[in-house]
């Protein structure tokens, strides 16, 4: 029955209609694995060398053991965000003739062969036969190392459970990071030391090695009750679709008193908040503004090309992480918005609008900076008005060349819907555009009018923003029925 399950997963999706993007992309995610893997690879050998340096004094192998525990909190948590179950992959089998129990077994077995699960052999296995080994016999070393791999399968296991659970629970993941959070702040400043009890258990398990077959006790029962439990809900007015609960509305009555623009910046607001994707990509926002804390006070950050990249990044967040997909996120009731009067030209500018409250907002935010010196805020203040001017525009004109729709009900992590080659050419303009141009006129021109030029750029955009979104609008109207044929297709 597996077999033929293979095969109709196979079918499916080889027959999809945008079965060569799906390829594209797990060949560019593909490479990033490979990327990570290598670098786990060297970090195995160099894990050593790390842990003398900031752990002198301490055995190399002791002092792994105990910080295995952050390990463990760091992948659960991962888990969570990033490995996703194929629930939805079983409702078509459903009419099918299997036993629901052969089902929850072949999605189980699935799981096991996600990336998550192999990664950490990575590193794990070159410290043991470069480092462990070295230490103890071959049989107490291969025991530790079995009875990691089974530490791995459990939090597997766990995990399932987890996302099962928080399928239709969705505060779990926000539970379970809370509890790792102050798992790792009780170890960290001693309160509770979990940590050193992690790691006097696999110093014993070094010293008895037939400790190692204890995890995998719990993996069989952990396989057995996850089988049991998908089985019980695989129906589909079960736990098997998401329930339905009250949603708090939030009605944004004040954007009625913007006019007809109002209506469709209340309508981008509630789409923002209402919807996964929107809102994880909205929250990235807030990474970005934190940015600074991150990079300001590293002496090397104190260049202007340095200092008008970051200040580009932290007054454009908005722009960066949520503009970048416009109108894909209006993908699904775009031919409505081409059938009413001035539909197009309110939603772009009502999409302006909130490019300029989110730069003023971010910038506001940005005085914080103050603390690095006045330098960083004026830099800040000139990539705001870049942003505004010119960068908003660049947004909106790129997004006449999206053909990817964006399905907003689906999750919001290792989501690449709505993901083309106009993106990726966005993201770069928007990033890399401000500082070549920034450059150029620092080459050119002494600094102080290389900033007066620079400003005055963003200011210029500005002042013909009516000019230039007559240019936008004719563009969005020469791409509209390309737009509306890709929108159509199956994302």
């Amino acid at each position: 029955m597996s077999q033929t399950i293979r095969s109709l997963n196979r079918k499916s999706f080889f027959r999809s209609s945008n079965w060569q993007r799906s390829v594209g992309i797990k060949i560019l995610v593909g490479f990033f694995v490979f990327y990570l893997s290598i670098s786990l690879l060297i970090l195995g050998f160099t894990i050593p060398e790390i842990l003398k340096e900031y752990f002198p004094g301490q055995n190399v192998i002791s002092a792994f053991n105990q910080h295995l525990l952050y390990y463990i909190i760091f992948s659960a948590i991962l888990r969570q965000l990033f490995q996703e179950i194929p629930i939805v992959n079983s409702i078509p089998l459903l009419v099918l003739p299997f036993r629901k129990k052969k089902i929850a077994r072949h999605l189980v077995n699935k799981s096991f062969f996600h990336v998550i699960n192999f990664l950490p052999l990575l590193f794990l296995i070159p410290f043991t036969f470069d480092t462990v080994i070295d230490k103890y016999e071959l049989i107490n070393t291969l025991g530790w190392l079995i009875n990691l791999a089974g530490f791995i399968l459990v939090d597997h296991m766990i995990g399932i459970w987890l996302k099962r659970f928080s399928f239709y629970k969705e505060k779990m993941s926000a539970i379970l990071l809370g509890l790792g959070i102050g798992l790792f702040l009780l170890s960290f400043y001693n309160i509770i030391p979990v940590s050193v009890w992690i790691g006097q258990y696999f110093q014993t398990v070094l010293l008895y090695p037939l400790l190692a077959v204890a995890p995998f006790i719990f993996v069989v029962l952990l396989y057995r009750f996850n089988i049991n439990e998908i089985a019980k809900g695989m129906y589909l007015d079960s736990r098997l679709m998401p329930a339905e609960k009250d949603v708090n509305i939030h009605a944004f009555s004040w954007t009625d008193k913007l006019g007809s623009i109002g209506k469709y910046i209340s309508l981008e607001l509630k789409m923002i908040t209402r919807n996964k994707r929107t809102r994880s990509a909205f929250m990235s926002v807030v990474f970005l503004l934190l940015y600074g804390f991150i990079v300001y006070g590293n002496s090397m950050m104190s260049s202007d090309f340095s200092l008008i990249f970051v200040g580009i990044l932290i007054t454009g967040s908005f722009s960066v992480s949520y503009g970048q997909f416009t109108p894909a996120w209006h993908s699904k009731y775009f031919p409505f918005l081409m059938t009413r009067d001035f539909g197009l030209k309110n939603m772009l500018n009502a999409q302006y609008f909130l490019f300029i409250a989110s730069t003023l907002i971010a910038f506001i935010f940005s005085t914080v900076y103050l603390i690095y010196g006045t330098k960083v805020l004026f830099f800040n203040f000139l990539s705001a008005i870049f942003n505004i001017g010119i960068t908003s525009h660049i947004v909106l004109w790129m997004g006449s060349f999206s053909t990817k729709p964006i399905d907003l009900s689906q999750s919001s992590f290792f989501n690449y819907q709505g993901t083309g080659a106009s993106v990726w050419i966005m993201s770069l303009i928007i990033i890399l555009g401000p500082i070549l141009y920034f450059g150029l006129l620092s080459l050119l021109l002494e600094d102080i009018w290389c900033y007066l030029i620079f400003g005055l750029t963003g200011i210029g955009g500005i002042v013909f923003h009516e000019s230039i979104m007559n240019k936008i609008l004719i563009r969005y109207k020469k791409n509209k029925h390309l737009m509306l044929y890709c929108y159509r297709q199956t994302s």
